[in-house]
């Protein structure tokens, strides 16, 4: 799916569920948040760097890996953002006459899901899929990378940078590859190239939730990872569906389920413990998969030629899929099936 698609449904279902005088405010950021815990008057002040302040009963922060709030919260010395030592870089490609001939007389399956492994030799990786419409591609290269690159502050690219350099640098790294990365690095235009860093935080050890109970960080602000084991979007979703579940509860019932408790559930042993799990499997993942060593680069197209599908990702489905179970559990709904 996606991410303007699942951005698209998800902001259609918000607007949906407003209720008369609450509004979405978009183009926003969080500047500054307090907490006041008195009983079942506690609430959140957040003000917007629109100058707007805003009251609620909790802040759940989906601000992503750079979030302010979670600095503000946990300290930027004690929380210091860990370079992964890789670059990524992104785009969308137009399919062509040229390359639709191209994917049909050496793609096996056409059209589809592929990732090319380097080697010693040339070492990274490139990864691209087809579009549901079978017109455009979607595309990442990744590369080793001693030197942290540019960040900028828009954070709808992570924190990226867009244009004609980054695209002028990976054509110059692409020179040796195969015709097929070739082309498709050549068919995106230079507006739709970004490069980025991949980071996540050093100290995997903090709680997510604040001291008194009433800030949760959920998603890429709570446990940053790099892409490589695909479940950036599969926990953000899970934390919100369990942390919201709960809420839910709160709303029915605020003696059984307090906020406090809704957002704790953020900090339990085995959430804590799979999420940083994720973080070093992914950050291993990255390294492994761009790494310059023959030997290692051998090893690595053999297990993701030979391993199966079910070796590579059940667990982290079925931790999610408890995680989210329990919440439904506790609140007196069916858990989900697996």
């Amino acid at each position: 799916v996606k991410r303007s698609s699942l951005q698209q449904c998800l902001k259609d279902k918000l607007g949906e569920s407003l209720v008369s005088g609450r509004t979405v405010h978009y183009g926003a950021s969080i500047v500054n948040h307090e907490e006041s815990v008195n009983g079942s008057d506690s609430k959140v002040s957040v003000t917007l760097s629109t100058g707007v302040t805003l009251e609620g009963r909790c802040l759940l922060v989906c601000e992503g890996w750079k979030s302010v709030t979670r600095q503000r919260q946990l300290g930027e010395d004690k929380d210091p953002i860990n370079f992964c030592h890789v670059a990524m870089w992104w785009g969308k490609s137009e399919i062509s006459l040229e390359l639709d001939n191209l994917l049909k007389t050496t793609q096996a399956e056409g059209h589809n899901f592929c990732w090319f492994l380097g080697d010693g030799g040339n070492p990274g990786n490139f990864v691209f899929a087809p579009e549901s419409d079978g017109k455009s591609i979607l595309w990442s290269a990744a590369q080793g990378c001693d030197t942290d690159p540019a960040q900028s502050d828009d954070l709808t690219i992570r924190g990226g940078v867009r244009g004609q350099a980054s695209k002028d640098e990976l054509t110059k790294i692409c020179k040796d590859r195969c015709e097929v990365i070739r082309t498709i690095v050549a068919n995106t235009p230079a507006s739709a190239v970004t490069k980025v860093g991949l980071y996540d935080r050093a100290n995997l050890d903090h709680d997510f939730s604040s001291p008194q109970g009433l800030v949760a960080l959920l998603g890429d602000s709570a446990h940053p990872q790099t892409p490589f084991l695909g479940q950036g979007c599969n926990m953000a979703l899970s934390d919100a569906f369990a942390v919201c579940t709960r809420l839910g509860a709160n709303n029915k019932d605020p003696q059984k389920f307090s906020v406090q408790a809704a957002l704790a559930c953020m900090d339990s042993p085995t959430r804590k413990k799979f999420s940083k799990y994720v973080v070093q499997e992914a950050r291993k993942i990255s390294l492994l998969s761009t790494s310059p060593s023959y030997y290692g680069g051998i090893i690595m197209r053999m297990f993701m030629k030979v391993a199966p599908t079910k070796m590579i990702f059940p667990r982290v489905d079925n931790e999610n899929r408890n995680f989210v179970n329990v919440a439904l559990t506790e609140c007196g709904h069916q858990p989900l099936r697996p």
